[in-house]
């Protein structure tokens, strides 16, 4: 998730419990596209040693080349192409989930890629850009390539993030392809997880908006697959986890507004998740300075959890 899933983000998850497998936010792929340095400082300081893909994003397969020639200099899983991002400023470039209406150009990146470089080819997809019956047409092209995985997300490109999510359609892929498919689309406990795992055959799953608002889902996760008891954060554990958080803000030069907005970022999902229906979000909203929202934070953990200092 753009200008979320960080380096910085990944660092501070080390400590409540790691996924699998990182994927970076989108390298953005055209003419005259780099290696970022933010993607060449996430390969190379990051503290976690969880397995890293880095995405890409674009259409013209010889770009994609010289990027990914590029990449085969670091220590990468794989390079995992998006042909899935549906918002309307990324279709209107022809890229992300507009690549499932040219079929043929996701066709030629994959090839050349596998082709040409050692590095293992991912996909992450939507069912279908418009409609989920676009999805066998879909399953017929990646099956023509050697991939290491596949990510369905289980909607459409059109429905965005509001059409209900049919994961029906990942068992579908689960029966067709012959790599790694992993389910994705608003996994939002561990629960969940492990009962799409279970009803799919997928060989895991992807969370991306539910590792901000609880960053110890990936530990519930394996203690519920591995019948282990399931940590249960306390308000020292979310207190903790935003300071450090904090902490990671204060090493850039932003001011008090910049650091603030940056903040919420990540205060707000967390807000949503354990207080849905009270006040809590709609202070942490109205926050206007960094005391002012670590002070919210403090004051309502201690009340919930009865925190004695």
């Amino acid at each position: 998730m753009k200008g979320l899933t960080t380096r910085h983000f990944m660092d501070t998850l080390c400590d409540c419990g790691e996924p699998d497998e990182y994927i970076s936010e989108f390298l953005r792929v055209h003419p005259t596209a780099i290696v970022t340095n933010d993607i060449i400082d996430l390969i190379e300081n990051r503290k976690s040693v969880a397995d890293l893909s880095i995405q890409l994003l674009g259409k013209e397969p010889e770009h994609f080349l010289r990027i990914a020639k590029e990449l085969q200099r670091y220590k990468i899983k794989s390079i995992n192409l998006n042909c899935g991002c549906p918002m309307p400023k990324i279709s209107r470039k022809g890229v992300g989930g507009t690549l499932l209406t040219e079929l043929n150009t996701m066709d030629d990146i994959i090839s050349i890629l596998s082709n040409n470089i050692d590095i293992p080819i991912s996909v992450k997809t939507r069912i279908g850009y418009r409609d989920p019956k676009e999805f066998d047409i879909i399953l017929d092209h990646l099956m023509k390539h050697r991939l290491s995985a596949v990510y369905v997300h289980a909607r459409t490109v059109k429905g965005m993030y509001g059409e209900p999510v049919n994961f029906e359609y990942v068992k579908i892929a689960k029966a067709a392809l012959r790599c790694h498919v992993i389910a994705n689309g608003d996994v939002k406990t561990a629960q969940e997880a492990v009962n799409i795992i279970k009803e799919t055959n997928a060989d895991g799953v992807m969370i991306g908006r539910a590792a901000i608002s609880n960053p110890w889902i990936f530990r519930q996760i394996n203690e519920l697959t591995n019948k282990a008891k399931v940590f249960i954060p306390a308000g020292e554990d979310y207190l903790d986890f935003i300071e450090k958080l904090q902490n990671v803000s204060e090493e850039f030069s932003l001011t008090d507004f910049q650091k603030t907005s940056s903040m919420k970022k990540y205060a707000i999902p967390i807000a949503e998740f354990v207080d849905p229906l009270g006040s809590f979000p709609y202070y942490i909203r109205r926050a206007t300075t960094l005391q002012d929202l670590t002070n919210m934070c403090k004051n309502f953990f201690m009340k919930k959890y009865e925190i004695i200092t």
